[in-house]
């Protein structure tokens, strides 16, 4: 098993973070304001059951053996960089395994066709849908690099741009390394509203403003990391603003591993530079 993905404990019973990517899919709602996309992991996950987040999951295996033709034009070495991995390769794989996340999860494929930005058409082909549902799958570990190379697909890795890396608190049994990236949703996609009833059982997209909103009066379930996370979102105030912040490194890129305390109301997190205990 790779090193990357390993699950051992370390000293003290707290288990080493395993590499995660997660993408923060944005769009100009109908409304003309910036909206990202979040769905509800069903209350059975072991791990934020019940909440709202953005998709993204565990680095897998053929994220770290992606060929290079089904990559697109990538700066490795500025992509390593930005996230502080051991190595370029590493990096990447952080990246593929983001774009592979939002094509099982929202169903957006950030990927280039003959040249051009995938067509919903396209998405909408039956062998599309069932490779989606491959990759879905619990139990399973589908491989879509063959899907990809039959299919004349090139990943658009250039599509993601880092913009956050929370690490689950020390001296939990489950921990995750999770970079965060911003994308726009490709002209003529749309991230797929609903629910699979199995890891997720609810879809929506709103304003950041409004998810925190919603998180504030408990109408929705909205954790530490993503509710900072949108509160960095809600600084920009188009997807175009957002994406460029983060090219040009407006953002905090820091790892950020949130403190477990007790505060008022019972057990908390604070984050590392201080400031309030709010609730996980």
């Amino acid at each position: 098993m790779s090193m990357l993905r390993s699950g051992r404990l370390e000293a003290g019973g707290t288990a080493t973070a395993v590499p995660s990517a997660t993408v923060l899919l944005l769009r100009t709602g109908p409304s003309g304001e910036m909206e990202v996309f979040l769905q509800e992991r069903t209350i059975e996950s072991d791990f934020a059951g019940g909440a709202y987040v953005f998709p993204g999951g565990k680095l897998d295996a053929q994220d770290e053996d992606m060929p290079a033709e089904l990559l697109g034009a990538v700066d490795a070495a500025a992509l390593q960089r930005d996230l502080g991995t051991a190595t370029p390769q590493a990096a990447v794989a952080l990246a593929v395994a983001a774009v592979r996340e939002a094509f099982e999860e929202a169903g957006v494929l950030l990927a280039h066709r003959d040249g051009a930005p995938v067509a919903a058409e396209f998405l909408a082909d039956p062998d599309v849908v069932a490779m989606r549902a491959a990759l879905a799958a619990r139990g399973t570990a589908a491989d879509w690099r063959p899907f990809l190379r039959a299919r004349g697909l090139v990943l658009d890795i250039a599509a993601l741009v880092p913009f956050a890396w929370w690490i689950t608190p020390h001296g939990l049994h489950r921990r995750y390394s999770t970079r965060f990236f911003v994308a726009a949703v490709p002209p003529g996609q749309a991230a797929r509203l609903g629910h699979d009833g199995d890891e997720m059982t609810d879809s929506v997209w709103a304003s950041p403003a409004d998810a925190l909103a919603a998180g504030e009066s408990g109408e929705r379930v909205i954790i530490y990391p993503t509710r900072r996370t949108l509160a960095a979102l809600a600084e920009h105030r188009t997807v175009d603003a957002t994406i460029a912040a983060a090219r040009a490194g407006a953002v905090d890129l820091r790892p950020i591993i949130p403190i477990l305390r007790r505060g008022p109301d019972g057990p908390g997190v604070q984050h590392p530079d201080g400031g309030p205990i709010e609730t996980v």
